[in-house]
């Protein structure tokens, strides 16, 4: 696979690419590139761009586009998961991990029994870690990764789903083959489908009454272990994509 580089698109220009900051320290210094070798570029949603290294100078890099391929390793369904905040490495590794999967976007929340505090710091860092899950899966569309929202605020989101399947531990069984089923008869396969995992402290029972009594969100049991918040985010991500097709 040949080494990828994220660019922003306003960075070609008629055919042209121009590396700067981080990317261009990894070409010239930590993959200690040369004049002639081949690389490939990506922006946001776009196609793969074959490119030839042009120039490399102190602060920044020249690559010419010399050819053009589809991605098709992006998401087709949209998958949304709602992430009670957990700790920052957690969140790390959970948008990591489902960006290698194929969700497409994350909206963490605060809840009563959340114990990580909001800090839109922490977007910045996770886009980095997107990007970089990005280039080693192969798909261009970066996951987004919105603001965190208050629990209230996620459960007006919410109706704008056809599907919200909710990981509730205090649930005994459920079927998620079923629940999918039953909507693509309902509303077709092309879904807008969300899921959603609490953090560590879980959810009080009012907050789990609330979710459940949301006439589109189904809740269901991951089995009879209690899970760690990024595992139980991992494993739905996974379930889900392996039955809307993207696994």
């Amino acid at each position: 696979m040949e080494k990828r580089f994220f660019i922003n698109k306003t960075d070609l220009n008629n055919n042209e690419i121009i590396l700067k900051d981080d990317e261009h320290q990894h070409l010239s210094k930590v993959l200690r590139l040369r004049l002639g070798d081949t690389v490939e570029c990506f922006y946001d949603g776009g196609s793969l761009l074959k490119c030839e290294i042009t120039l490399i100078t102190k602060n920044y890099s020249t690559l010419k586009v010399v050819g053009e391929e589809n991605c098709t390793s992006n998401p087709k369904t949209q998958i949304t998961l709602f992430q009670g905040l957990p700790k920052l490495d957690k969140l790390e590794l959970i948008s990591q991990k489902l960006t290698e999967i194929g969700i497409t976007k994350i909206i963490p929340f605060s809840s009563t029994f959340c114990v990580a505090k909001e800090n839109l710091n922490k977007i910045d860092r996770l886009k980095k870690i997107i990007v970089s899950a990005c280039k080693q899966c192969g798909r261009t569309k970066l996951t987004e990764v919105e603001n965190p929202v208050k629990f209230k605020q996620m459960l007006e989101l919410l109706k704008n789903y056809d599907l919200v399947v909710f990981a509730n531990e205090t649930q005994k069984d459920f079927s998620l083959k079923k629940a999918l089923n039953k909507v693509k008869t309902q509303k077709g396969e092309n879904l807008n489908v969300a899921f959603i995992v609490g953090s560590e402290g879980g959810f009080s029972g009012e907050e789990i009454e609330n979710l459940k009594q949301l006439e589109n969100v189904k809740s269901i049991s991951l089995g009879p272990r209690i899970l760690r918040t990024e595992t139980a985010s991992i494993t739905l991500a996974s379930l889900l994509a392996y039955e809307l097709g993207e696994i």
